[in-house]
């Protein structure tokens, strides 16, 4: 209370400081809030006692920047197993930049405010939460993460924390200015993939959390509440996950003017289409080939076996009431399912990745960058 009560009237600070990432300020900069009490707590014995004799204290300049990159990683970037570290340094590259977002159409400018505030509505659910959600992208796909470098002048991707989270403002101009012949499409696509991701990592945020629940308090209940729900969540998790994969291969093919695959409802008439109709010469790149990998019917086996499962059979065991009645919480499915649904999010969002180079390397052709692999080698090396 004592800290308090200086920093308020002696000092005239608010509790807390907005610092924001980069040297500009403009609409869309990120920016964190820090206790101004942490702060002062670590200010030196000697700064501390000046500041009271002469009332006046100004903050440290290397402590607000250590309280910000604490904050920063916490809650946007994570560790470095979520490439925190290198996605701070683009982003803070980024947000140094002057942005021309003129492009946009309104309807462009209302997806890309609706996802960004989303996005900090998002982030506020998973304070204080487990790492478990964390996708952990640079330990799974070291190859992947590494194509945001380049994307940056064009689709810079933000965060890849506990889901795709992208500049979408500056993406959609970036696609309108190119002056792509399926602009239209391809920002609705991306809009609702971006959506997507966010409902799957809120929605296996629900999971973890009546997954917790159930196995704290269910000692001899024979069926809970929480059991159903989490259930019930589950469904609804692998249909978005389903969802998401035949929305990323309509967003390849748009890339490339390939405007049919929406009509195809099979999943192999899709893939078959994409395979004839993307030009032969991007065919062997690393992350193309990842991406149609990933789309062949072999690898989505899990992810389909469980939705065909729930829509076209009898049902997967694990997802049904009978195989929680009675059981103990170390012998319930739930865990087994999240680790399926987690697994599958993160290829998932590994994928969006490998689409969105794709798309960066389209819209570099239609319309060249100012900047140059200098650039973007000044930020890899940058310490």
């Amino acid at each position: 209370m004592f800290c308090k009560f200086i920093l308020k009237y002696i000092f005239k600070y608010d509790d807390e400081i907005v610092l924001t990432l980069g040297t500009k300020i403009q609409p869309g900069s990120l920016f964190v809030v820090i206790k101004t009490q942490n702060v002062w707590k670590r200010e030196s014995l000697i700064k501390k006692i000046k500041s009271i004799l002469t009332l006046k204290w100004l903050p440290t300049e290397r402590l607000l920047n250590e309280a910000r990159e604490t904050v920063f990683f916490d809650q946007v970037f994570g560790d470095t197993k979520d490439f925190g570290n290198e996605l701070f340094k683009l982003s803070k590259w980024h947000n140094s930049k002057e942005w021309n977002i003129k492009h946009l159409t309104e309807s462009d400018r209302k997806k890309a405010d609706a996802l960004e505030f989303m996005t900090i509505l998002s982030g506020m659910r998973y304070q204080e939460t487990s790492d478990l959600l964390h996708l952990y992208l640079f330990e799974r796909f070291p190859f992947i993460c590494l194509l945001t470098y380049p994307m940056i002048v064009k689709i810079p991707v933000v965060s890849i924390h506990y889901f795709v989270n992208i500049h979408s403002s500056f993406a959609f101009n970036s696609i309108r200015k190119s002056n792509h012949p399926q602009a239209d499409k391809i920002i609705d696509y991306l809009y609702e993939i971006l959506y997507l991701q966010q409902k799957i990592a809120i929605a296996l945020h629900e999971f973890l959390r009546l997954t917790v629940y159930t196995e704290k308090l269910k000692s001899e209940t024979l069926l809970m509440n929480s059991e159903i729900d989490a259930i019930m969540s589950a469904d609804l998790l692998f249909s978005y996950l389903k969802a998401s994969v035949e929305k990323i291969i309509v967003l390849v093919g748009l890339t490339y003017e390939i405007t049919d695959l929406d009509n195809k409802h099979e999943h192999n008439k899709k893939l078959k289409a994409l395979y004839e109709k993307l030009p032969k010469k991007i065919l062997d790149i690393y992350y193309v080939k990842f991406m149609l990998e990933f789309f062949s019917s072999e690898n989505l086996d899990e992810l389909n076996n469980y939705r065909s499962g729930l829509l076209h059979k009898r049902g997967i065991s694990d997802l049904q009431p009978h195989n929680y009645v009675s059981k103990n919480a170390e012998s319930l499915p739930l865990k087994k399912i999240f680790q399926v649904l987690h697994e599958q999010h993160s290829k998932n969002a590994s994928v969006l990745l490998g689409a969105l180079a794709i798309l960066t390397d389209r819209l570099v052709l239609l319309d060249p960058p100012q900047e140059n692999l200098e650039d973007i080698y000044k930020i890899m090396t940058d310490k």
